[in-house]
This record gives C-alpha cells, sequence and structure tokens, in this order.
C-alpha cells in the first residue's frame, strides 16, 4: 500500500515566450523526508511549467498514476505485526478502507437513461411481475457473480449492496492487488476499469466506507490534506462535522449474505469486523 510519510507543495516561476511571468504549483510525496518531498514537488512543477511555456498541453496525471494525497485515520495489523489496512479520509470527504491483500470489488450497475425509465414504469402500470430496473440488474449481477462462485468452488465471499451496485468481499484467501491475475478476475466480474487501474497502482484494494457527501445532503469536501494553514484546518473542521451529522441516517452498503466456501482468512476477518461496522451494514437505513 502507498501511504506517503511526507508531503509538500511548491511553486515554481518561469517567463513564457511573450515575456509574461507565470508560476505552477503542484504537491508531491517521500518517504524519506519533507526536504525531499519539497524537492520533487519543485522540480515537478518547473517541468510543468515549462512544458506548458512551450505551448504543449497541460498532461494531467490520470486516475491512479500518482499517489494519493488523503490524511491516514487509522492503521491495522495482523498477529505479525504487518500492515494490512488503513483508513483515509478520501478529496471529497468520504472514509475509505485500503487494504494490502483482503480483495474488495465493486460490481456497479450500468447507467439507466430516462427513456428507459419511462419505459419501465409504462410496463410495470400494465404488469405487476415486472420488476423495477434497479431489482433487475441486481439480479442480472448477482447471477453473473452466483456463476463465477459455482465455476470456483474453493471462493468464499461476503455480497453487500451499495447505492450503485454491489460489493463483494473475497474471504477465502489473500490475493495481490498488482498482480496480472487479479486484473483478470476484476474484468471477468465487470470491475470498473478505473477502480482496477487504481488498485494496481496504489497496490491496494480500496472499498469506501461512509456515504458520499451530496448523497446525504451535504456539499463535498473542498480542503485537500495537508491542510496549509489554520485557516484551511478551521474550514475542514467545519465542514466535517456536519457530514458527520448528516451522514447520521445512512448506510453505505447493505449486507446481502455469504456465500461459497466458508472458511475465513483471519486477516479477512479483521477487516470485515471494520467494514461492517463503519458501512453501518446490518443496519435499515437508506444507502448513500
Amino acid at each position: 500500500m502507498k501511504f506517503p510519510a511526507y508531503w509538500a507543495k511548491a511553486t515554481a516561476e518561469d517567463v513564457d515566450g511573450e515575456g509574461t511571468k507565470k508560476s505552477f504549483s503542484c504537491w508531491r510525496w517521500s518517504d524519506a523526508s519533507m526536504e525531499e518531498a519539497h524537492s520533487s514537488a519543485l522540480a515537478a512543477a518547473g517541468r510543468i511549467l515549462r512544458s506548458f511555456n512551450d505551448g504543449h498541453e497541460r498532461n494531467r496525471y490520470g486516475y491512479g498514476e500518482v499517489a494519493l494525497r488523503e490524511e491516514v485515520l487509522q492503521r491495522f495489523t495482523n498477529s505479525n505485526g504487518e500492515l494490512i489496512a488503513a483508513i483515509t479520509q478520501n478529496n471529497y470527504g468520504s472514509l475509505v478502507l485500503s487494504t494490502a491483500r483482503v480483495m474488495f470489488i465493486d460490481l456497479d450497475f450500468p447507467s439507466i437513461t430516462a427513456g428507459q425509465h419511462i419505459r419501465n414504469r409504462i410496463q410495470r402500470l400494465f404488469n405487476k411481475n415486472v420488476r423495477t430496473l434497479d431489482e433487475q440488474q441486481e439480479s442480472e449481477t448477482r447471477e453473473k457473480l452466483d456463476r463465477f462462485l459455482n465455476d470456483n468452488p474453493q471462493w468464499g465471499a461476503r455480497v453487500y449492496r451499495t447505492c450503485a451496485g454491489l460489493r463483494v468481499i473475497a474471504t477465502h484467501a489473500l490475493f495481490e492487488p498488482a498482480a496480472d491475475s487479479t486484473r483478470a478476475l476484476f474484468e471477468s466480474l465487470g470491475a470498473d476499469p478505473m477502480y482496477v487501474r487504481l488498485c494496481k497502482a496504489q497496490d491496494s484494494f480500496r472499498a469506501r466506507l461512509t456515504p458520499k457527501p451530496w448523497r446525504c445532503g451535504h456539499a463535498s469536501n473542498t480542503v485537500g490534506w495537508p491542510r496549509e494553514d489554520a485557516d484551511q484546518q478551521e474550514r475542514f473542521e467545519k465542514w466535517n462535522s456536519v457530514y458527520i451529522a448528516r451522514q447520521s441516517s445512512f448506510a453505505t452498503c447493505r449486507f446481502l449474505g455469504a456465500i461459497g466456501n466458508g472458511s475465513v482468512h483471519p486477516d479477512v476477518k479483521t477487516i470485515v469486523e471494520v467494514h461492517d461496522r463503519t458501512t453501518r451494514c446490518d443496519e435499515s437505513l437508506d444507502l448513500a
């Protein structure tokens, strides 16, 4: 898992072809020291600014191509003292569980158009046996998952319903996030390609633990980590206090059941306890 010990922001200055002074700031990281992080940030800012002044389009990093700038709130170790997971707060404010080898798979349902919603409502007016589109999507995704588990009897899994799909925790064994076999497994089950890419780049699996702010009536967090001064810290704390209050009526997922091989790896047991407690998956609450 990649959680850099030090983050630093630096600003580079340069003059463009028209003689106008330009500046660019960016963050970079280091596991060695703050000085190394600052040096890396300054060098990166200089490269990007020179490229921009030379007429090149700004090359924005893709999803998962740099370390995630997230505050680490809690770490978890196993009986051997090895780091197996960490809880961080992501850029828009939700808490996220990252795991070293416990596999999470989010299977999001396809987007539904307004036209599909209308046709489904009309069909249900004339035939009460027609299921909602949400029910159809859950059934189809679950059937695909069941077929996979039937073909792989060594597998055990816990299945959850999220606001946008299904979440699966593999319980029988541990996995390597960056392995080609993991990528192939994700693709066979239809996992989000962006998530697959992130797992490989960050060398960890991830699962959101708390609601997305906008789903529980709150704005996204706009104060990045690390906070740069007391004003930013105060703004974040005010935002976070409202977020904590707003999420009290929501769960992040709902537990549907355990299937397949009943054996549970000890490291997985610890992660499941943290996940289920924080997501409030056993409570009868709206999903966010």
